[in-house]
């Protein structure tokens, strides 16, 4: 019986190796190398990653139907930054295979990488143009909106960030060019760097006017201000955004002109700043080459005024203990100037006078009196602006 089982044992295991054998021989194992991006999980909000985007190579071994149809795309190779800081330092790379796949080697095991603060920055945009307008027909200084980006990023290639530029193609215009083309970033050694930072707006509205040849001037724009402020306001400046406009016409017309004017701007009772926008009204026998309207901000203040005090009394300051001052005069008129809110309410007993007579001796003494008035009040005047000083001891007898 014993050699029965030993013969059966030998011949079942035989058996195994060769269905063993026979696996692998159907089912060969592979190996092959994969090159994956590197992603970058857990990074705290506030920071970025300012290191060029980085690559790993991941052998993985697996059978050769699993391997051959294997691709880059189903190997997950990431760093976990939840305990990045800022500053260069390594980072163990972590891989996800798929099932069946499994990992044999990583090269690189660690990247470095450099861990920055995220900063803004506001560029003005500029514009370049390719190719020409139509033969016969001129084009102008392009007109943006708006004529500036913020652009985020890391603060250290922020640095180094040099232009914000838009391309626009002329390409044998005969009209008026409204465009929307994308913002391009360019560093200090002209390399295009748009792909690592936020552009706010990615793209720009560009107005290119084209106009057929002719004469044309530029002029200055004139606010028409219909109206007043209210009682106490005046208007303090008028701010035109843009202040020139180019016109077209002929030579005759265009040489008796010398600015335009704005729509009606109606001002009637305000008290505060006003903004707004108009048209431009065109000159008759000319034509406005560009910016139908224009930006318009009417800045207003109080009305100052000025108030005579009189008979306000001047007091002694620093007097030394046993001693008495005689004042000659002991009033004076003072002349105040201020927003008229304030000189409407404003009298004698909200404004003090005095001398000051700290460390004088006995006799008289002709000194300047001067004055403290309520925040934003300014003085004009004292009248008179010295008064007499006479310095006694005090008389100490008691009274009969």
């Amino acid at each position: 019986m014993d050699k029965l089982w030993k013969s059966n044992f030998i011949y079942k295991a035989l058996a195994v190796l060769l269905a063993i054998l026979l696996w692998f021989y159907v089912n060969p194992y592979s190996e092959k190398v994969f090159p994956v991006n590197v992603v970058y999980h857990n990074l705290k909000e506030g920071l970025v990653v300012a290191s060029e985007p980085q690559k790993v190579d991941v052998k993985v071994r697996g059978s050769a139907s699993t391997i051959d149809k294997l691709n880059s795309e189903e190997i997950n190779a990431y760093v976990n930054l939840a305990m990045a800081k800022i500053g260069d330092s390594n980072y163990y790379v972590e891989v996800v295979l798929p099932s069946g796949v499994e990992q044999v080697m990583v090269r690189p095991v660690s990247i470095n990488l450099l861990i920055d603060e995220i900063k803004e920055k506001q560029l003005s945009v500029r514009v370049i143009t390719q190719g020409i307008v139509a033969g016969g027909y001129s084009y102008f200084d392009p007109v943006l909106e708006p004529s500036t980006v913020v652009v985020s990023g890391a603060s250290q290639l922020l640095m180094d960030l040099d232009t914000a530029l838009i391309t626009v193609n002329l390409d044998q215009a005969k009209d008026n060019l409204v465009l929307n083309p994308p913002v391009t970033l360019l560093n200090k050694s002209g390399d295009i760097v748009t792909d690592k930072f936020e552009v706010s707006p990615k793209n720009i509205q560009v107005f290119i006017p084209v106009t057929e040849n002719t004469h044309n001037k530029t002029v200055s724009i004139s606010p028409n201000i219909k109206g007043e402020p209210q009682e106490g306001y005046h208007v303090a400046r008028v701010v035109l955004d843009p202040e020139t406009v180019k016109i077209t016409g002929s030579y005759d017309v265009l040489s008796q002109i010398f600015q335009v004017t704005t729509a009606p701007i109606d001002i009637t009772g305000i008290t505060e700043n006003y903004s707004t926008q108009v048209a431009i009204v065109p000159p008759e026998g000319a034509n406005l080459l560009y910016e139908p309207v224009v930006k318009v901000l009417v800045q207003i203040q109080a009305s100052m005024e000025t108030k005579v005090l009189e008979d306000v009394p001047v007091s002694v300051v620093n007097l030394a203990e046993g001693k008495q001052a005689v004042l000659t005069p002991d009033k004076v008129n003072l002349t105040v100037k201020g927003h008229r809110e304030q000189i409407v309410v404003l009298d004698k007993s909200k404004v003090k006078t005095y001398v000051d007579v700290a460390k004088l001796e006995l006799g008289s003494h002709k000194l300047e009196v001067k004055a403290d008035l309520p925040e934003d009040l300014q003085l004009i005047k004292i009248e008179p602006s010295t008064v007499e000083v006479s310095i006694n001891e005090k008389d100490n007898k008691p009274e009969d």
